[in-house]
């Protein structure tokens, strides 16, 4: 609306093209200051055995993650599936032990179960790596598939 002297006023109790009221966006500013806080005492709250944990998970991935990719031999990428997923399961563990949001507790089922998926491989069985590799390779497969048959080319 036009008042006269040159500008416009909308007449709300909010700025116009906002939208939002002012109060509800103090209230969301507060509560991601307060989650964002919680997350930094998540990182406080692991101990020196969760980030000992940490460090060791990443470095297993990292060291082991290039030669499970590419690897021509089966009883090298043996053991470079078995360090990756013990340095997977070690990252899940900090994560649990942080208490990290949203599931806190719930990061210890995937680190568990990385652990016992990785256990079978511990006694060098080529069989067991061999059928990781296939089902994951099936796995993506589907996904591919059934990716690649809702999208529409025009």
């Amino acid at each position: 609306m036009y008042n006269g002297n040159g500008s416009s006023y909308s007449g709300g109790p909010y700025r116009r093209g906002s939208g939002v009221p002012p109060l509800y966006l103090y209230i969301g500013i507060g509560v991601l200051v307060l989650f964002g806080i919680w997350a930094l005492l998540s990182f406080f709250r692991a101990g020196i055995d969760g980030y000992f944990a940490l460090v060791a998970g990443v470095l297993l991935v990292l060291g082991n993650l290039r030669d499970l990719i590419a690897n021509p031999y089966m009883q090298r990428g043996n053991v470079s599936l078995l360090n990756t997923l013990i340095g997977g399961g070690l990252i899940f563990f900090f994560l649990g032990k942080g208490g990290f949001p949203p599931i806190a507790w719930g990061w210890y089922v995937p680190a568990i179960l990385l652990m016992l998926i990785a256990a079978p491989l511990m006694i060098g069985r080529a069989a067991v790596y061999t059928a990781y590799v296939n089902t994951a390779r099936r796995a993506i497969g589907t996904v591919k598939s059934a990716v690649g048959s809702r999208i529409k080319t025009y």
